[in-house]
């Protein structure tokens, strides 16, 4: 099954959310992804005590983009799987 591959531009708020809910709920939470994800949903570069994020280095599209590869890289797994079946 061919998806079309999503991009900075047209990854969701809501699929990103998705993505740092499912990044924390594995066996093996990924907390680089969860604050990725974090950081591709808000242009704050600093908490509330002053400190840099992680990852304020990065762009907006920077970090949404990395959420978009992510998500594409997981579709094409379940495309892989399901090919396999």
């Amino acid at each position: 099954m061919m998806t079309t591959a999503i991009t900075a531009e047209t990854i969701t708020n809501r699929q990103i959310r998705n993505l740092r809910q499912e990044a924390l709920a594995a066996v093996s939470p990924d907390y680089a992804q969860a604050d990725i994800c974090a950081r591709a949903l808000s242009d704050d570069t600093v908490d509330q005590d002053g400190n840099l994020v992680p990852y304020a280095d990065w762009t907006l599209e920077e970090a949404r983009q990395a959420c978009a590869d992510a998500v594409n890289a997981a579709r094409a797994m379940d495309d892989s799987q399901a090919v396999s079946s």
